[in-house]
């Protein structure tokens, strides 16, 4: 990588190449590429401008006649980041690039007060050794599975209901004993932003939660079950696609995270299918710090320190006294 390639925000000159290259990206966000497709040129174009906070951070990496670009998505109001994609996506690329590109963007990310930034990346594409070099660590496994376009089964779909504000407890209490400890470091708490749920409920015990993406070509849902829940799963599952208005037209996806391995032979049987496996990989920032002001402290003098005792004895209590009164710094206050 020459000395004099640096990696930059895009400006609006930049917005033809971003757009060119859109279709030659590695995705990182398979939520985001399943339910909506290519990301949004109207994010890109908001952060090309000078308003802080506004968009998805773009930038772009231009090395003599290559170029690279790279986005995360990041809400103000969150300490995590997901990347959406990198590009171009051929396996022929130089990695010193790509390595350049995750690192800079990492450092943006901590500007902006982002604690960790994730990505997707399937295990056995060149850019997973990338993301290694760049300090990503795997902190889970998932496999996405496929419910092509067909007709529903029959099924109740009065298992499962919309989640309500009131539920809002009892869905983080059931992310937070069932999802592994570090998993929920990168991961959002639900309820999540862009997402509607649906609560499956037992014996008035909150048991299963899936949350819905839902897209113009795509569903995707993320599914939380307590293990009681193992024998109607099935029948969950079904009832919720039932609540999905497209969900005989445009393909479903659901996600299985390793610790979730025992939810694939179910689902297979109610017409779901692996389609992709990826891994959760996770870099920690350096956050800001705001600017630390310091205040001078008071000079002391050892010979002249006067400690706020009062003259006399202190007064004690027993168990048939009072409450004690306060005693006052003034040096002419004597105890009774």
């Amino acid at each position: 990588m020459p000395p004099q390639a640096a990696v930059r925000p895009i400006t609006p000159l930049d917005l033809p190449l971003v757009h060119r290259m859109i279709g030659e990206r590695l995705s990182l966000d398979m939520c985001g590429e399943l339910t909506r497709g290519a990301p949004a040129l109207e994010a890109t174009v908001l952060s090309a401008v000078p308003l802080a906070g506004l968009g998805a951070p773009t930038f772009v990496l231009r090395n003599g006649e290559n170029a690279y670009v790279g986005q995360f998505r990041h809400r103000t109001d969150r300490t995590t980041a997901q990347l959406t994609f990198l590009a171009p996506a051929s396996e022929d690329e130089a990695p010193a690039a790509w390595v350049t590109l995750l690192e800079a963007m990492t450092q943006e990310a901590g500007k902006r007060g982002v604690h960790l930034l994730s990505a997707e990346v399937h295990p056995q594409h060149p850019a997973f050794q990338v993301f290694r070099q760049a300090g990503f660590a795997v902190y889970g496994r998932q496999v996405i599975l496929q419910r092509t376009r067909q007709a529903l089964r029959n099924g109740d779909g009065r298992l499962v209901r919309t989640e309500t504000p009131q539920d809002a407890f009892a869905v983080a209490a059931l992310q937070a004993n069932t999802v592994p400890r570090l998993l929920q470091q990168a991961e959002e708490r639900l309820p999540a932003a862009g997402y509607r749920g649906l609560v499956y409920e037992q014996g008035g015990q909150l048991l299963g939660y899936l949350a819905l993406a839902e897209g113009k070509i795509g569903v995707v849902i993320k599914p939380y079950f307590h293990p009681e829940a193992y024998e109607r799963v099935a029948d969950v599952v079904s009832a919720a696609l039932h609540h999905i208005p497209r969900a005989a037209e445009v393909p479903v996806y659901i996600y299985v995270r390793a610790y979730q391995d025992w939810l694939r032979s179910i689902l297979e049987q109610i017409a779901f299918v692996p389609w992709a496996q990826q891994a959760l990989m996770v870099k920690y920032t350096t956050v800001r710090v705001g600017r630390v002001q310091t205040a001078p402290l008071p000079e002391m003098h050892a010979q002249r320190l006067s400690p706020p005792v009062t003259n006399g004895p202190l007064p004690t209590q027993s168990a048939t006294d009072g409450p004690l009164s306060v005693l006052h710094n003034d040096p002419t206050h004597q105890t009774q």
